[in-house]
């Protein structure tokens, strides 16, 4: 860690007013990008790492977006990777357990989503909790309103995964390599496949 996020750090940690409450601390590590809204707030119960596990020599960045009353929960310790993208929109929640998100992957938050402990998200995985663009009917009404996602405790989402709005993921489950989840899977299962579909109960992994 250089000079100047060792400032960045102790900026966020100690003179910003969007940490709200301080029982950890943000890590910054070089060529973190971090964006936030002066109504925004972020809230430590843990340890939170921007750009972790970067190469030496490497010019990767990440990016932390927190837009207008956004609120990032983070309740253990929690790693966002070299190239990962954590972005929360207009009055959006984010809550994180402990675990990491992996290089190239993005959670973009438009309502609400919850990662359990434990999380393991690999490379290239999204999360998206809504669609961005909204597609309304003749009379105005809005077709594909946002919906949250909860991912529970010790989830393992494989690599290029993509997780939609209105799912949830019970404990334990592994989603595997380029699977598209866009119905709930329960605890302790292995889903795979577009859609994604259980193909084995009753698991465990380590």
């Amino acid at each position: 860690m250089n000079k100047e996020d060792k400032l960045k750090s102790f900026y966020y940690n100690n003179l910003s007013k969007n940490v709200c409450e301080k029982h950890g601390e943000i890590i910054i590590f070089k060529n973190s990008v971090v964006d936030i809204h002066k109504s925004a707030k972020i809230n430590l119960n843990g340890n939170f790492y921007l750009n972790s596990n970067v190469f030496k020599g490497s010019k990767a960045e990440c990016y932390l977006k927190l837009q207008e009353n956004a609120t990032l929960n983070v309740n253990g310790r929690f790693k966002l990777f070299y190239g990962a993208t954590i972005q929360l929109f207009k009055n959006a929640s984010l809550t994180l357990g402990s675990g990491y998100i992996n290089s190239n992957s993005v959670i973009a938050c438009c309502n609400k989503i919850v990662i359990g402990d434990g999380a393991a998200i690999a490379r290239n995985v999204y999360i998206y909790d809504g669609d961005h663009h909204s597609i309304v009917d003749d009379e105005g009404n809005i077709l594909n309103k946002s919906k949250s996602i909860n991912i529970g405790n010790h989830v393992w989402i494989g690599v290029g995964a993509i997780i939609l709005k209105g799912v949830n993921i019970g404990d334990g489950s592994i989603i595997g390599a380029g699977a598209v989840v866009n119905k709930d899977i329960p605890a302790k299962c292995i889903a795979v496949g577009n859609p994604a579909k259980v193909v084995k109960e009753n698991i465990r992994w380590k």
